[in-house]
């Protein structure tokens, strides 16, 4: 090509870049408050270059400009961070509503939550032990009774609207991930037809990465861009996204008849493991529990106990261990336990462990499980260790009816339990030894029962946790206020032992929030005990019920406390958890804000740079024009105006 022809090629360069510039520039400023939108940037280089033989050799010479391709301004390691940061904020947001959702149903401290209505309870039974043959009294105590059943009733159904709305959103969440996943499948086909042929997807990149901020909010997932600029999108080790591919989740129990859901992975039985996001908050705000009815990890107490007395019959009969059993039996029973008690012949001390491997069979599965021994020998070494291997498997705890404790607190410590004295037990049913040894002995199983289900370790669910806390109290105080009240005398004529105050609507199901009901029987207002012998001006049961407030009945991290103070420790760490979520919302809101805002600083468009941009490329276009002309004259001079001398 001539150099002269050449030179309008490099004027047209000029013109054609300058006006790509310009373009790139109206895109970015009419897009300045399109949310998610990335700058882009007109990336330009050298043009082709001519080489040209001369005098002084050969010399390349330009031919303009060219455009090398428009990318987008954008810092993926920031996008990085912001994401990870996204995914915890809406961990944290979610914890945070919870909270307050819980909080109001509580009404605690300022509001007439159940510390009031307990605290009008206890005064009843107060005044009622300032009167105690007083029918008024008594009707205030019946009153009052019946406010705390509905209150807890009450308690416990906003709790399980609570959960039932969590579970519901997560559905909702679920769904709202597959529509995202499957945009970003679409998405991901449409960048690589439009960058195979050679044209830029800037666009569908903006509306890709602005739905991928969205999904690492609701659910912590891991993103990779391959090298044809499609994603790949992980969650949990399993793929949702994979090219132009997606794979929904589906919502579903994790076992037939648990009621609560998890995230599966469609067409499989696989439950995928969520991390964060605010599907992870709200899988901890509900609970990661079993929903079913009844459920030990969401809330129901487990009073069932499941006792086997080994009798060493050259100790005591089966007949003689019967006649005693059975008295232990109903103390448990009037205590409010779920209780199964069997006897078990063992010829000599040796067979203990044989006879509680064939024992383990025959236990409940979910039960509290205790092994009590009644012997007077003693074991070697190696059956002391094949013994205690057994128990353990069979998850028992033991105690021992001896009079040779030194010979078993080996066993006893190693298993939480304890030894008590063999003289007492083998004593006459009727005497007072025996009497005191059975109580001790039953008291004890009763507070291992209450203390397996009233502490409970830190976790990070809420509802459920709480459900536990709040129906370990109320289990815990009903059958201990229940117990005293059936060991009273009603003022009936003649006088009768009182009845369980409080009993089950769901015979099938513990004393638990939403399954208490005042006894129907206390219509007749005689029928409440607050005597122990039924003389008139005894007050010693009501007083009893009434001191059980300030008694230390109840198992927590700080030991035995009383009702009043395991109530507070509930509120306490309602409120403590409630004020971290909140603080770590915040901090972590200002993160996201931080991290944003850097990422914008680089992708965003600023209009002062645009203008700029605007004025540059304005300015360029105007001069390769001006060159395109002058070099026209030039040509024009050429071709027309050469020659003309001497025609």
């Amino acid at each position: 090509m001539g150099v002269s022809f050449a030179s309008y090629e490099i004027a047209r360069s000029g013109l054609t870049v300058s006006e790509r510039g310009l373009y790139v520039t109206g895109h970015n400023i009419a897009n300045v408050n399109t949310p998610g939108y990335v700058r882009q940037q007109l990336m330009i280089r050298n043009g082709p270059v001519e080489t040209v033989l001369t005098r002084a050799g050969l010399v390349q010479i330009g031919l303009g400009a060219d455009i090398q391709g428009i990318r987008q301004i954008r810092h993926s390691f920031l996008d990085n961070i912001y994401r990870q940061e996204n995914s915890a904020l809406g961990y944290w947001e979610t914890r945070q509503k919870t909270f307050l959702d819980l909080q109001a149903i509580l009404g605690e401290p300022m509001g007439s939550g159940l510390q009031s209505v307990l605290n009008q309870f206890w005064d009843a039974w107060q005044e009622l032990a300032k009167e105690p043959d007083s029918l008024t009294a008594r009707a205030l105590v019946r009153q009052r009774s019946e406010a705390l059943v509905q209150h807890i009733n009450y308690l416990g159904a906003q709790l399980d609207r609570l959960q039932n709305d969590l579970n519901t959103e997560i559905v909702v969440r679920i769904d709202e991930i597959n529509e995202i996943t499957r945009q970003i499948a679409q998405l991901n086909v449409t960048i690589l037809k439009n960058e195979v042929s050679g044209d830029t997807a800037a666009d569908y990149r903006d509306q890709r990465n602005t739905l991928i901020d969205r999904l690492t909010k609701l659910v912590k997932v891991d993103v990779i861009e391959m090298q044809d600029g499609q994603v790949d999108i992980t969650l949990g080790g399993y793929f949702l996204v994979q090219k132009g591919v997606s794979t929904d989740l589906y919502a579903a129990e994790r076992n037939p008849g648990e009621n609560f859901y998890v995230a599966k992975l469609a067409g499989t039985d696989i439950e995928v493991p969520i991390k964060g996001g605010i599907l992870k908050g709200l899988m901890e705000s509900r609970g990661e529990v079993s929903g079913a009815v009844g459920s030990y990890e969401n809330g129901t107490p487990n009073t069932r106990a499941d006792v086997v007395f080994y009798i060493d019959t050259s100790t005591m009969s089966v007949d003689e261990a019967n006649a005693r059993v059975a008295l232990y039996e109903a103390e448990l029973k009037k205590r409010g336990l779920d209780v199964k008690v069997t006897v078990i012949d063992v010829a000599s001390a040796d067979g203990f462990a044989a006879a509680v491997d064939n024992t383990d069979v025959t236990l409940r599965k979910d039960a509290n499980k205790y092994a009590f021994f009644v012997t007077n020998g003693s074991l070697t070494a190696e059956q002391m260790d094949a013994l205690r291997a057994e128990l353990e498997q069979a998850g028992m705890d033991a105690s021992v009816i001896t009079d040779k404790p030194s010979d078993w607190t080996a066993l006893t410590d190693r298993l939480d339990g304890k030894t008590y004295s063999y003289s007492g037990f083998s004593a006459d049913t009727g005497d007072t030894s025996f009497v005191s040894l059975v109580s001790s002995m039953a008291y004890d199983t009763n507070m291992d029962v209450s203390t397996n289900y009233s502490l409970i370790g830190d976790s990070l669910n809420i509802i459920s946790d709480v459900k536990k806390r709040l129906n370990a109290l109320i289990n815990v105080m009903l059958r201990e206020i229940n117990y005293l009240h059936k060991s009273g005398m009603n003022i009936k004529d003649p006088p009768g032992y009182g009845v369980d105050l409080f009993v089950v609507i769901n015979p099938a199901k513990p004393l638990e929030m939403g399954n208490i009901k005042l006894n129907p029987e206390l219509a007749d207002l005689s029928l409440i005990a607050a005597s122990k012998t039924g003389n008139a001006g005894d007050n010693t049961i009501a007083l009893e019920i009434a001191n059980l407030r300030n008694k230390a009945m109840i198992m927590d991290k700080m030991g035995l406390v009383s009702l009043d103070d395991y109530y507070q420790y509930i509120i306490l760490t309602v409120g403590n958890r409630a004020s971290e979520a909140v603080n770590i919302a915040e901090s972590q809101g200002r993160l996201v804000e931080a991290a944003d805002a850097q990422r914008t600083a680089i992708a965003g468009v600023s209009m002062d740079e645009e203008m700029t941009h605007m004025l540059k490329f304005k300015f360029a276009y105007d001069a390769a024009s001006r060159v395109l002309n002058i070099i026209d004259s030039m040509m024009e001079t050429v071709v027309n105006r050469l020659g003309l001398a001497g025609r």
